[in-house]
C-alpha cells in the first residue's frame, strides 16, 4: 500500500504494490482523469494490500447481518453502546484560519499514550498534488478497484488546502467513479501497531453514492486479522461504528449508528488496547467492547468511494480533514480505554 506505482506489461490498469518505506524517487501520480476504458477489478484492491471489496457492490455499512450477529451488541460487561445527543461543529471550512474546524489538534497525549503521529495539513499543495508534497507523511491509494469494485482510487481526489486535506469524489468524463484514500506513516514507513489511538477531525458534503471508512485494517492483508470501522457511512448521512467478528469478518458483531452526522465536523477517536476497544466522538464515549480485539499489526486507513453500483455522474463532493493523530502506549505503561459513564478502566 506504498505510493509506489507501477504500470502492467499490458498497458492496461496502475496497480500499487505495497512497500515498507515510500520511495524518494516514486512517480508522482496526479492526472485528473483515468482511462474511459480503463478496467475496473474489484480484486485489485486485495493485491494493493487495501481492505478487499468483499462487499462485491453492496455497501459495506449497510450489508445484511446473517444469523447470530447482533446489529446492535448489547452484552452485558463485553459491549456497551451509548446514545446521546452530539452538538454539531459548524464552523465554515474555508475561512483559511489555522483550525478550520474550529477546534485545535490536540498537542499532549498523556494518560500512558505517546504521540507518534500528528498532521494537520498546513502545507498547501497545488490541486491534486498531496502525494508527491506528503509523500513522507502518507500512503496513497492509487489506480486499482474501491472497496464496492465499482470506482477506482486516483490520486488526484487529494489536495491540501486551507489547513485541511481535501478528498474530492466525483466521476470522470469516461464515468469512472474516482475515489481517495490515505494511510499515514510512522517515522516516514509503512505499518502499524498492535495498540494505539487514533484521532481524525472531519466533515464531508452530502454526495450521492459515495461513502467514507476510516478503518484499522491487517498489515498482512488478512480479513480473518479484524477490521474495525470508525466512522463509517454514506457522505453526508449519520456515522456508524462496525467491529466486524474475528471468527467471521464477513459478520458485524457491533453494528450501530451513531448520533454524529458526517455532515458536521466531528474529532472521532478509535482506542484501542490488548483487553478493550473504545469508540469517542468529541471525547464522548459512543461504544466500547473486550471481544473481537485484533491482535495482530493493524495500520490506520481513510478511504472514501463509491457504495453500492454506480453513483450519479453528476454527483461529486469532498470528504474534508482537519487533523489526524496516532498515539502508542508509552514505554513501560498500559494505557487506558475509556468507558461510557464509568471512566478508564485498566488496559
Amino acid at each position: 500500500m506504498g505510493s509506489r506505482v507501477t504500470p502492467v506489461d499490458d498497458g492496461g490498469p496502475v496497480t500499487t504494490q505495497p512497500v515498507a518505506e515510500v520511495r524518494p524517487d516514486a512517480e508522482v501520480r496526479s492526472n485528473a482523469e483515468v482511462r474511459p476504458d480503463a478496467e475496473v477489478r474489484p480484486d485489485a484492491a486485495v493485491a494493493a494490500g487495501a481492505p478487499p471489496a468483499h462487499a462485491r457492490g453492496r455497501s459495506r455499512h449497510r450489508g445484511p447481518l446473517g444469523p447470530g450477529a447482533r446489529r446492535l451488541a448489547l452484552a452485558a460487561g463485553a459491549v456497551v453502546l451509548a446514545a446521546g445527543a452530539l452538538a454539531a461543529t459548524t464552523t465554515a471550512a474555508s475561512d483559511g484560519g489555522p483550525d478550520p474546524s474550529g477546534v485545535a489538534m490536540p498537542t499532549s497525549d498523556g494518560d500512558g499514550w505517546q504521540r507518534v503521529f500528528a498532521e494537520d495539513f498546513a502545507e498547501s499543495t497545488p490541486r491534486g498534488a498531496f502525494e508527491g508534497d506528503y509523500s513522507d507523511r502518507f500512503s496513497v491509494y492509487h489506480g486499482f478497484a474501491d472497496t464496492a469494485g465499482t470506482g477506482r482510487y486516483q490520486s488526484s481526489t487529494l489536495t491540501a488546502r486551507d489547513g485541511m486535506l481535501d478528498m474530492r469524489l466525483r466521476t470522470t468524463k469516461g464515468g469512472t467513479p474516482l475515489a481517495g484514500g490515505i494511510v499515514p506513516l510512522v517515522d516516514g514507513r509503512w505499518g502499524g501497531q498492535t495498540a494505539g489511538r487514533y484521532s481524525i477531525r472531519m466533515k464531508s458534503d452530502e454526495v450521492d453514492g459515495y461513502g467514507v471508512a476510516v478503518l484499522l485494517w491487517s498489515d498482512a492483508n488478512l480479513w480473518s486479522d479484524g477490521e474495525v470501522d470508525f466512522p463509517e457511512g454514506a457522505l453526508g448521512a449519520p456515522a456508524w461504528l462496525n467491529v466486524h467478528c474475528l471468527v467471521d469478518p464477513a459478520e458485524k458483531c457491533i453494528h450501530h449508528e451513531t448520533d454524529a452526522s458526517l455532515a458536521d465536523w466531528h474529532t472521532y477517536t478509535i482506542e484501542w488496547t490488548p483487553t478493550r476497544m473504545s469508540f469517542l466522538v468529541d471525547d464522548v464515549v459512543v461504544g466500547s467492547t473486550t471481544e473481537n480485539i485484533p491482535t495482530a499489526m493493524m495500520h490506520f486507513v481513510v478511504q472514501a468511494g463509491s457504495l453500492e453500483g454506480v453513483p450519479p455522474r453528476d454527483a461529486a463532493g469532498s470528504l474534508l480533514v482537519d487533523w489526524i493523530t496516532i498515539d502508542v502506549p508509552a514505554a513501560g505503561e498500559a494505557p487506558q480505554a475509556t468507558l461510557p459513564s464509568d471512566g478508564p478502566v485498566p488496559g
